[in-house]
């Protein structure tokens, strides 16, 4: 498995409203449940590639995009670990 982004929002119209930026922008981003290593709430978070983080970051940091957290997600074996890079 690569290592790659995860975001989270508030609420599913910023998550809809994050997707249809990225696309726009030229980026693939694909809509996943939020993951249970995160949270154990239910919610749509956003998957992204390790390459596209310069691009999200900045779309986090103009307010273009709107998320509540991003996290790194990595694997070492069989284990998978997230760690938050990013919280509004």
């Amino acid at each position: 498995m690569n290592d790659y982004y995860v975001a989270t929002f508030y609420s599913t119209s910023q998550a809809l409203r994050f997707e249809k930026i990225m696309k726009s922008n030229g980026q693939q981003v694909t809509m996943i449940p939020v993951p249970r290593i995160i949270s154990s709430s239910c919610g749509i978070a956003a998957r992204f590639a390790k390459s596209q983080w310069p691009v999200v970051e900045s779309l986090l940091t103009t307010g273009t995009g709107d998320a509540e957290e991003v996290y790194f997600f990595t694997t070492k074996g069989k284990e998978l670990y997230a760690e938050r890079i990013w919280h509004k």
